[in-house]
């Protein structure tokens, strides 16, 4: 009984999440999990242009985005970050406005595709669009105060940097794809303004 009491809450608590973040948490969980039991490979959700170019492989145009890296607390840390932030913009401050929300996220990820051209060694930008996230969230709440761990209260113009500084103490491979995130930020930026 109580196991059952348990899955049903956290049933209830991924229906809680709106549409487009329960969406995209929903896939991106299912292509870690998927490479985790290696019933798909990383090599084959990675973005390749020649690939797709002329090997017709076109889910690599999307493939990437929902993939954070192998599980581990690295990639639990961006799906933490992600969910968390991202639940907060739908709800909100795109409140009732979902395909405004969803019409962000392809822009940034088309963003990112272009900056991509530019960056050879960034294969998977799950954690890019986890910054971009949170970047928005803090430009929006630059002055909520955020309690980290019971340890660390910042102001929520400061997440991204410490988002970005967590992601250099987990030793991410590719800190290219940092300047990736920092080069899109004004421009997502810009479209949010407009969007106000």
């Amino acid at each position: 009984l109580g196991r059952q009491f348990k899955f049903k809450m956290d049933l209830q608590t991924f229906k809680n999440f709106p549409p487009i973040t329960r969406t995209y948490l929903l896939i991106s969980i299912l292509a870690n999990f998927l490479c985790f039991a290696q019933i798909v490979k990383p090599i084959h959700l990675f973005l390749n242009f020649q690939l797709i170019i002329y090997h017709f492989n076109f889910w690599r145009i999307f493939s990437h985005a929902f993939f954070f890296g192998q599980i581990g607390l690295k990639a639990f840390f961006y799906i933490f970050f992600f969910s968390r932030y991202s639940k907060a913009l739908e709800s909100y401050s795109f409140q009732g406005k979902k395909e405004d929300y969803l019409y962000l996220l392809i822009f940034g990820n088309s963003i990112m595709l272009l900056f991509k051209i530019f960056i050879v060694e960034a294969q998977f930008l799950g954690p890019a669009i986890t910054n971009m996230i949170v970047y928005l969230w803090g430009k929006k709440n630059a002055q909520q105060q955020i309690n980290l761990i019971n340890i660390l209260h910042i102001r929520g113009s400061s997440l991204p940097f410490i988002l970005t500084l967590s992601s250099l103490l987990l030793k991410q491979k590719n800190f290219k794809i940092g300047y990736n995130r920092n080069i899109c930020r004004p421009f997502i930026l810009l479209f949010r303004r407009n969007l106000s």
